[in-house]
């Protein structure tokens, strides 16, 4: 399964479930929510690419590639989040556009491979349904990509990051020994948690970090003086 991913970038075809106006873009292109002051235009962003930009921690502002034209749901964005480089295409693939159904998201990501199946990895644990099932699998094997090389991508990223998590618990384990976090950090594993999984690993790294009391003096310190101390009397500049 691992041959499947690439050493640079990774490329996942999704199906869109729901979508809505959502989102607007500004004069200068920016993707900005509904109520935005500055929106210019529509766009039906669909619940893919909400929950991607929901899930990548510290990610920049998208900007529109491709806006939206008379189909509200056709576009494309860009966006960065430290070392990762994100692009997200909307595009129907079946019906002429009439229902969400028909529509699919390509996402492409750029940058080290750990972090890339981290965020497919958390992407798919926040969405509601498998995004590699496809309405029409017939119309996406057709005019988009094989249908099984797809879902195979997305495993993958999904095993790769997996396999990343459990490393970090082993690691933690072998250094910090047994406790009841590194069960809860496995249990949260199982459940495709990865937040919950690094909570319970802070925890452990936090316990484990020793304080030097002896160093520590609680009323304070004594600062000792060498010889007379001069006295200097400023009450009559004052009056003055």
């Amino acid at each position: 399964m691992q041959e499947m991913l690439e050493a640079l970038s990774s490329t996942l075809h999704a199906q869109v479930r729901g979508a809505g106006p959502t989102h607007g873009y500004d004069g200068e292109g920016f993707l900005r929510p509904k109520a935005h002051p500055a929106n210019i235009s529509t766009v039906y962003l669909g619940d893919v690419a909400q929950t991607l930009l929901k899930v990548v921690q510290g990610v920049s502002t998208p900007v529109m590639e491709e806006k939206p034209g008379f189909d509200e749901q056709s576009w494309a964005f860009t966006c960065r989040a430290g070392d990762i480089s994100i692009r997200v295409s909307s595009y129907s693939y079946w019906g002429f556009g009439l229902f969400t159904k028909c529509y699919a998201n390509t996402i492409t990501l750029e940058g080290p491979l750990e972090e890339r199946a981290r965020i497919v990895f958390d992407l798919v644990s926040a969405l509601s349904h498998k995004p590699w099932e496809f309405s029409r699998r017939g119309k996406f094997n057709s005019k988009v990509s094989n249908i099984e090389d797809n879902h195979q991508t997305w495993t993958a990223h999904i095993e790769r990051a997996r396999d990343d998590l459990n490393e970090l618990i082993e690691t933690t384990l072998l250094e910090k020994g047994d406790c009841e976090d590194i069960e809860i950090a496995r249990n949260a594993l199982a459940d495709d948690n990865a937040p919950a999984v690094l909570r319970a690993l802070s925890r452990i790294e936090a316990d484990s970090i020793e304080i030097e009391v002896e160093d520590v003096i609680p009323d304070g310190q004594v600062l000792r003086l060498e010889g007379d101390v001069p006295f200097i009397d400023l009450s009559s500049s004052e009056e003055e």
